[in-house]
């Protein structure tokens, strides 16, 4: 059955979802599993034979391989120094490009056939001269039918296939993302949506924030332990590399639980952890009571005040945090609309936009009520000017013809040239006659000179 895909390249995570064609009917946008989940780490591992692995199989290598570990390097697109992968330097847009690749070649296995159309729903940061070098190292690799989008329009997109947004309604798009955080005003129009205002950008908070926020309470409690490790040994460092993991899994399951219990197996040291969510939540409320501010920044950008939004949706997986939705309703008074699966919402509105790539205008899809607009302004591009504004149209330039002379006067400068050089030579012969001959008459050789001259 003909599909569509979309992709969420996030910086610490990627997701898939697509859409199905039935007939005329395209079905909605549904997640799609990567390597036994949902949601794999954005993460490349160069094996022998040059190519590439990812996900989880990448993320196992990091321990005893690290030097042939990529990660990170979607925020490091634009930049002129590559990255050292192994004994290679590769770009960064090839590996944001192998990244798609891999995800389309599992799901083109999985589905037994290449979808129509893909997606990319990437860095609300990224400007045009990024994506220009996403789409090239995308070419070279033979995928030429991609379409690229900021990840808030992913989500508004998203948002907009299930619930139903009028025309000129605005809403904020807040994503607290692996490694950083944005928001986003966004207006629906008749011919999509918009962006209003300047998106926000910050690195913090994140959901690494959140991590090293329950690390530092695990430390706190077996400090010793962990100074003690020789971070060498393949063995303690794969311990401690556990260790973190699980404080991210921890992280995840105090979003709908009101305690865990964290593994901690380091050398002679076999026990667990338990952490409450009170205890999680006052740990991790500074990072958090940041989110709304810079929410409200982004809604005075646009010109606007809370009461002329008509939704706050909020997307990333630390959007399940109780005390997130709690802190963002208290202060903008009005509580923030959250998908089932927030983590996956991007990838899902990114299908829907290769949906009406695809359509046609007789196409009943469940998705055909929203639409993208390619024009997105933002702060970025005004970062990377001179790498992402087109080139300015150049003054005209006006240029005067060469002056050539008329082929009549060739002519006489050829003759007058002829007659300077027969006078050379009769000057020249002149003073030979003078030197073998005294009595010869010099004035006789110059009034032939002035004769051939007139």
């Amino acid at each position: 059955m003909p599909y569509v895909l979309g992709i969420h390249l996030g910086a610490t995570a990627t997701t898939a979802a697509l859409a199905r064609r039935d007939g005329g009917q395209w079905a909605a946008a549904a997640p799609v599993p990567l390597a036994g989940g949902p949601v794999v780490p954005t993460v490349l591992c160069k094996v022998q034979d040059g190519s590439f692995v990812a996900g989880e199989a990448a993320r196992r290598q990091e321990i005893s391989h690290h030097e042939w570990v990529a990660r990170g390097f979607t925020r490091r697109l634009g930049e002129d120094a590559p990255l050292l992968v192994g004994r290679e330097f590769v770009s960064a847009q090839r590996l944001v490009a192998t990244m798609v690749e891999w995800v389309a070649d599992a799901v083109a296995n999985r589905q037994g056939h290449p979808p129509e159309h893909i997606a990319v729903a990437h860095s609300a940061t990224w400007g045009p001269h990024r994506v220009h070098l996403v789409h090239q190292a995308l070419a070279q690799l033979g995928l030429t039918d991609v379409t690229m989008l900021p990840e808030p329009m992913a989500v508004a997109l998203d948002y907009a296939a299930k619930q139903r947004v009028a025309e000129h309604d605005a809403i904020v798009v807040a994503n607290i993302g692996g490694s950083s955080f944005d928001a986003t005003v966004l207006r629906r129009r008749e011919s999509g949506f918009e962006v209003v205002g300047s998106p926000l950008n910050s690195e913090h908070p994140s959901g690494q924030d959140l991590d090293d926020e329950i690390f530092a309470a695990v430390r706190a409690e077996f400090g010793d332990a962990l100074d003690a490790l020789d971070l060498s040994d393949l063995t303690q460092r794969a311990a401690l590399a556990q260790l973190r993991a699980e404080c991210v899994r921890a992280k995840e399951v105090l979003s709908h639980q009101p305690g865990v219990q964290i593994r901690v197996e380091l050398p002679g040291l076999r026990t667990e952890f338990a952490l409450s969510r009170a205890r999680y939540e006052q740990l991790t409320r500074p990072h958090l009571e940041r989110v709304p501010e810079l929410i409200l920044q982004a809604v005075q950008s646009a010109s606007l005040t809370p009461e002329d939004v008509s939704a706050f949706v909020l997307a990333g997986g630390t959007a399940r945090t109780p005390l997130l939705r709690h802190l963002v309703a208290e202060r903008l008074q009005r509580p923030p609309l959250v998908d089932v699966a927030p983590e996956l919402a991007a990838a899902s509105g990114a299908a829907a936009a290769a949906v009406q790539v695809v359509s046609t205008d007789t196409d009943q899809s469940a998705l055909a009520e929203t639409s993208v607009l390619v024009r997105i302004e933002g702060p970025d591009e005004f970062d990377d000017a001179e790498a992402d504004l087109p080139d300015a149209p150049r003054p005209p330039v006006e240029v005067e013809p060469l002056p050539l002379e008329p082929p009549d006067e060739d002519r006489a400068r050829l003759i007058k040239i002829i007659k300077l050089s027969v006078a050379a030579v009769l000057i020249i012969g002149g003073l030979l006659l003078t030197y073998l001959w005294p009595n010869a008459s010099i004035g006789g050789v110059l009034s032939a000179f002035q004769h051939i001259r007139h």
